[in-house]
Order: structure tokens, then sequence, then C-alpha cells
């Protein structure tokens, strides 16, 4: 192929490419569900389990429920993770055991958002909208520990 060929053929595609865009562009959830499933990506990660979660629960006839917090507790065979959301101040705060400093990422549709966890293995991360989460844990360069995709 002539290299005139070729430079045809790229604006032919670039052309094609942007009138793609302009008529029926790609929504940013899915474009934000995309990258965070790509930041998925490590297989080799213990996988947390989800084992509690509040919002599951039944409220006793004639009892109204004011609660504005939903807790979720995740399990592997060595960890334990807690987490509380608390929707009104959009304050997420969890802790892990065994009790440790660790590094916590939080991951959602729109990125990461990292931080660490205290000697006690208690963490936060505030003005959390709801949405779909992941919590990754990196207690070594060769352990990480994540839980299932969550939505808040």
């Amino acid at each position: 192929m002539s290299e005139s060929t070729q430079k045809g053929e790229d604006k032919t595609l670039s052309l094609l490419h942007r009138a793609l865009d302009e008529s029926d562009p790609v929504p940013t959830d899915v474009t934000d569900f995309a990258r965070a499933a790509i930041s998925w990506r490590t297989v080799d990660a213990d996988l947390a389990q989800l084992s509690y979660d509040s919002s599951e629960e039944s409220t006793p006839v004639g009892v109204r429920s004011l609660s504005v917090a939903r807790m979720l507790s995740f399990e592997t065979s060595a960890w334990a993770i807690d987490i509380e959301y608390n929707t009104a101040s959009r304050l997420l705060m969890g802790q892990i055991e065994p009790s440790r400093e660790v590094a916590v990422e939080l991951h959602l549709a729109g990125g990461v958002v990292v931080t660490e966890s205290d000697e006690l293995g208690r963490f936060s991360f505030d003005g959390i909208l709801p949405g779909p989460i992941a919590l990754v844990f990196r207690p070594s360069d060769d352990e990480m520990i994540k839980t299932e995709w969550t939505l808040l």
C-alpha cells in the first residue's frame, strides 16, 4: 500500500470517527463503568465476598426505619472488612481485621481515591456519592484484597 493511499484511509477513518462521535456519542456513565472495569483487571487478588448488607434486612411491621447508614461486611478466608456508608453526610467509614496499617483504594465509576488505614485498621472517605464502588487493600507489595463491586 502506498503512502498516499494510507494517508487517504487515515483521513477517511478520522472523518468517520468524528461523525460517529457527533451523531451518537457514548454516554458518560458507559465510559465511567468501562474505566472502572479496566481498573479491576488483576485477577490474582483475593476477592472479598459480600457477607452482610443492612439494606437487605426487613423492617418489622409498624416500625419506621429512619436509618441513614448502610452497613456492609465482606470476608475472605483471612480478612474481614466492615464498612458503613452514611447517605446524609456521604461519609464512607470502615475497618479491616486483622487490624493493621494498609493502603486502601476506593474504586468509583469516575476514578480511584486512596487513603491509609490506621493501626486499628480504620479508614474513611468523605464526600462519596451513591454509585458503584469497590475497595482494594494492599497490605504488602505481593498481596492484594478486593471487595466485590457494590452499589451504594
